[in-house]
């Protein structure tokens, strides 16, 4: 308590190759890349620690804007559009699912980015900036639970023709803490350059639904979700 931030960067993520329940009974790469991210938004920002006027009313003069930064993929490009009626339903799937539903779940993301940015303006004037960026390809290691018979090779792919991840997150320091980025919100960078995200994201419908489905979701886990959930309009 007592403590404010200046910037959120999000960039949990994994890419298990098959689903798998966590604890809340939730598939894991839905809760964790995305709802946890919801959630923690919703909880920063009810509770002021990211300082704004819109929900806790302790917003920062001009030109001390807080920001969030959601490290997101362009292979949200073309992925299919948000399914309501199994959204956080658990159900089982295999490897080529999963590679599916990684680039699903970065729409679903980058949906809630854009719709978070919308509630945080007001006539012009932003609040907080919420900006979405893809590192591109990556040496990480999110690639770890792969099949074994694949481990090793993709190993060598992503350290022979990926970016290390220093490179990989300039782009996040660049939209962190340019002066450039003041004020500016709902941004996409594909590493650095500025692009438009899949269509389906910016529709405002879009924004409004997968906000009330996301704190239904949460509500069904957690009895108290309600003293921290920011209201669904």
């Amino acid at each position: 308590r007592g403590v404010e931030l200046d910037v959120l960067v999000s960039n949990a993520g994994v890419a298990p190759p098959r689903a798998r329940p966590t604890r809340h009974g939730l598939d894991e790469i839905f809760q964790v890349n995305y709802l946890a991210k919801f959630i923690l938004a919703n909880r920063l920002l009810s509770e002021g620690i990211l300082p704004n006027a819109t929900f806790a009313g302790n917003g920062r003069p001009a030109g001390r804007t807080p920001r969030i930064v959601y490290v997101s993929s362009d292979s949200h490009q073309g992925a299919s559009a948000i399914d309501y009626e199994e959204f956080g339903v658990y159900y089982d799937y295999g490897v080529r699912k999963s590679i599916n539903m990684y680039s699903y779940y970065k729409l679903v993301l980058n949906t809630f980015a854009t719709e978070l940015a919308r509630r945080l303006q007001s006539e012009g004037q932003v609040d907080v900036s919420v900006n979405v960026m893809c590192p591109g390809p990556v040496n990480s290691n999110i690639a770890r639970d792969a099949p074994p018979v694949l481990k090793g090779f993709m190993k060598l792919i992503f350290s022979v023709f990926f970016r290390s991840p220093e490179k990989a997150a300039r782009p996040v320091s660049y939209l962190t803490a340019s002066s450039e980025m003041e004020g500016l919100t709902n941004d996409y960078l594909h590493m650095f350059n500025r692009k438009r995200m899949d269509e389906k994201v910016y529709l405002p419908e879009e924004g409004k639904k997968l906000w009330a489905a996301s704190a239904a979701v949460w509500r069904r886990v957690d009895p108290r979700a309600g003293t921290y959930l920011l209201s669904d309009d």
